[in-house]
């Protein structure tokens, strides 16, 4: 009996060691086929996935993102915000649109459709037997990424997706997200201090005893460490100026 959608929601790991077997031009298809069909505001579609067979552009993507599963993969997609398309409809119509996809919420627009549809591919992906791992360390250095990819004015590069068959040395299993309790708000937002801390000490304990079980005591980092360690550190400062440069946000300068 073919599993619910549900469950397969339930499995999900980040795969990052994949069998040397590349995907079929016909699995890439239905998997972008499949991500076009995702919701997009107002039928805008601004986004595009670029698809990456070249081992030299994926060697340097890999350089960029300083990770070999970029290399060593059945597929490599990278996710655009794409707005260029309209800036030449934009052109041809002698319109004023630019008001919209340079905006905020034309960056907004963007990148919600972007995360909805790659969702959808890896979703798709992970349906077909197959594992995935997103890649937001091609935002390492987003003006590099362009230049490689050619991405022209009003495209920028959100990050890329591993996909492939999973090695048999791949181990894991999914990590426990935060509780319902915490996550899902009901008609207001609950932010009871008290209350909000207290589910954040006790999933802190279900994290550590995550890796101490899955390195064998070698790692019993909590959540609130982890995110304390990442979020305390200035990270990819260059992203608005980069924005600015493909004509995202112009009116907003760097602080």
């Amino acid at each position: 009996m073919k599993q619910s959608v549900y469950d397969l929601t339930q499995q999900h790991r980040s795969i990052r060691q994949f069998k040397d077997e590349p995907l079929s031009k016909e699995t890439v298809q239905k998997l972008v086929e499949a991500g076009q069909m995702a919701s997009t505001s107002s039928y805008v579609q601004a986004y595009s996935i670029i698809g990456v067979t070249d081992p030299d552009i994926k060697q340097a993507l890999k350089e960029v993102s300083g990770q070999q599963h970029v290399v060593d993969n059945g597929y490599l997609f990278v996710y655009v915000i794409d707005y260029y398309r309209h800036s030449l409809i934009n052109n041809e119509t002698k319109g004023n649109m630019e008001t919209s996809f340079e905006s905020a919420e034309g960056l907004l627009v963007g990148t919600i459709d972007v995360a909805l549809a790659a969702q959808n591919v890896a979703l798709t992906a992970e349906d077909m037997g197959l594992g995935i791992v997103y890649l937001g360390s091609l935002r390492n250095d987003v003006e590099r990424v362009g230049e490689i990819l050619g991405l022209p004015e009003h495209v920028f590069p959100l990050f890329g997706m591993a996909v492939g068959v999973p090695s048999d040395d791949e181990q894991g299993s999914p990590k426990q997200r935060l509780p319902f309790e915490h996550v899902f708000h009901e008609n207001q937002y609950n932010s009871d201090k008290t209350q909000q801390l207290e589910q954040i000490k006790q999933y802190d304990k279900e994290i550590q005893d995550y890796y101490q079980k899955r390195t064998n005591g070698k790692r019993s980092e909590s959540w609130s460490e982890q995110i304390r360690k990442m979020m305390s550190k200035k990270t990819r400062p260059d992203i608005l100026e980069n924005l600015n440069v493909k004509g995202f946000m112009k009116k907003i300068k760097k602080i």
